[in-house]
C-alpha cells in the first residue's frame, strides 16, 4: 500500500515541531519536514519558500498528497503569502490536500465566539499583529478561490510543552518571572480560545487522514481571559498563582490600541467531527501531563 506523502512546512517552529513528532510516528506517511534556518534541525530540509525556483524544484521532487502549511513570521508573513503561498497554489495538483494552519486574529473587531462562516475582519493597523493576521486573511481567500481540496485550520493561542520539549513563550515568561518572585498582570476581560499544541497535533494528524474539507475551528468550548489563563496555569505548574494579578483594559484603551476584546472561538463543530478531546487550561501538570479534557459536552 502506498504511503501518503505529507509535507510539512515550517517543522522546526513551535507548533511544527509538535505537528513533525506526531506524524512521524504515523507507520502510513512518508514525511517531509521543511525549516527556512534551523540549526542542528538535520532531520529537516532547510527551504525558503520564497525562493520560488528552490520551493519549485522541491514540489515537483516530492510530489506531495497532503502539504501542511505551518509557517509563520510576525514580520514578512505577506512575503509567505503573496510569493510562497501563491507559488504552492500555482503548482499543487488538485488531487493533493492543502491544510493551512491560520489564526483568531482574522477576527478584529472581538465580538467573540465566531463560527467557521463568519466574514473575516482585519486587525487595526495599530495593531503589531496587524500584518500577520491579515496577511492570514489573504491567504485565506487565496486557498478558497483556488485550491477547493484544502482544509483551513484556525487556532487561538497555543501553549503547553511540545514534543521537543519546549514552552510556548507565554507559560516560559510566566514561570520565569513567578521563579523570580515577580508579579505577573494579565488582562481579565481580553477573551481568547487558548489551546494545548498536543490537541492541534493531534487534530491536524486526524484531518490529514479524514474527509472534511473546508474551514474548522480548534479548540476547547470554553473561552480564557489571559487571567484566568495564566492563573491556571500557574496552579497547575505549582508555581505561586497569587503573584498572578488581574488588571482590565477598558474598551477606550482598547480602540486606541487597535486590541480586539474576544476573539473566542465556537468549536461545536471540531467537538463533533474529530476524536481529538481539547483539554482546558490548567488540567495540565509540571511533566506535561494530561489530567482532563473537555470533551465538548
Amino acid at each position: 500500500m502506498e504511503k501518503h506523502r505529507v509535507l510539512l512546512l515550517g517543522g522546526s517552529g513551535y507548533l511544527g515541531s509538535q505537528i513533525y513528532h506526531e506524524l512521524l510516528r504515523d507507520e502510513a506517511i512518508e514525511l517531509t519536514g521543511t525549516c527556512f534556518s534551523a540549526p542542528g534541525a538535520g532531520h529537516l530540509l532547510q527551504i525558503d519558500v520564497t525562493d520560488i525556483p528552490s520551493f519549485t524544484a522541491i514540489l515537483q521532487e516530492f510530489s506531495p498528497h497532503v502539504v501542511i502549511w505551518a509557517l509563520m513570521s510576525a514580520t514578512d508573513e505577506r512575503a509567505l503569502i503573496e510569493n510562497g503561498l501563491d507559488a504552492l497554489l500555482s503548482l499543487l495538483p488538485e488531487k493533493s490536500k492543502l491544510i493551512f494552519i491560520s489564526t483568531d486574529g482574522i477576527f478584529g473587531k472581538g465580538t467573540g465566539s465566531y463560527r467557521e462562516e463568519d466574514p473575516p475582519e482585519p486587525l487595526d493597523e495599530r495593531n503589531p499583529l496587524a500584518t500577520y493576521s491579515n496577511a492570514k486573511i489573504q491567504g485565506e481567500a487565496r486557498i478558497r478561490e483556488r485550491h477547493p481540496n484544502h482544509v483551513i485550520v484556525r487556532v487561538g493561542p497555543i501553549y503547553g510543552r511540545n514534543a521537543a520539549g519546549q514552552w510556548d513563550k507565554r507559560v516560559a515568561s510566566m514561570c520565569a518571572d513567578l521563579e523570580a518572585g515577580r508579579e505577573v498582570s494579565r488582562s481579565g476581560n481580553l477573551y481568547k480560545t487558548v489551546i494545548h499544541v498536543e490537541d492541534v497535533g493531534n487534530a491536524i494528524h486526524e484531518l490529514l487522514h479524514g474527509s472534511y474539507l473546508g474551514t474548522l475551528h480548534l479548540g476547547p468550548a470554553k473561552k480564557e481571559s489571559y487571567y484566568s489563563f495564566y492563573k491556571k496555569m500557574a496552579l497547575a505548574l505549582g508555581l505561586n498563582a497569587d503573584g498572578v494579578k488581574e488588571t482590565l483594559l477598558t474598551e477606550a484603551d482598547a480602540q486606541e490600541r487597535g486590541v480586539p476584546m474576544d476573539t473566542s472561538l465556537n468549536t461545536k463543530k471540531a467537538h463533533e467531527l474529530l476524536q481529538t478531546r481539547f483539554r482546558q487550561a490548567g488540567w495540565e501538570n509540571a511533566n506535561g501531563n494530561e489530567n482532563d479534557n473537555d470533551k465538548g459536552e
